[in-house]
């Protein structure tokens, strides 16, 4: 992993709208006499991370928005706010899978906040 794919530190991870899931890990096919069977995918699965991240400007929107097309599909060094430990992840869906809203606040600034999940091993 290259060092310069890393999340930027100038986007933070919000408390709320924060969970984590384990991806399905069994295909489920019924068997001659009806009951079904269970078989797993893989030896490892992808554990998927729901993220609400917060923009405080225009300027890291854009910066953002640019980061996000060029390495969001690409693995990367993210470190959950729970854990100390750096783990490999991706945004499922590249930079196509991220959303986008703008939040205006009382002093009429506005930030942007995204929602995006991010996948890997062993999150």
């Amino acid at each position: 992993m290259s060092a310069a794919l890393v999340w930027p530190d100038y986007v933070g991870v919000e408390a709320d709208g924060h969970a984590a899931r384990d991806d399905r890990t069994v295909d489920r096919t019924p068997m001659d006499d009806g009951l079904v069977r269970q078989e797993r995918r893989f030896s490892s699965a992808m554990t998927a991370l729901d993220l609400r991240v917060l923009i405080e400007s225009d300027s890291d929107y854009r910066r953002f928005r640019a980061w996000a097309r060029e390495s969001a599909h690409r693995w990367f060094a993210f470190t959950p706010p729970e854990t100390a430990a750096v783990h490999r992840v991706r945004v499922r869906g590249g930079a196509g899978g991220i959303e986008y809203t703008a939040r205006v606040g009382g002093d009429g600034r506005r930030a942007w906040e995204a929602a995006l999940v991010l996948e890997g091993v062993g999150l």
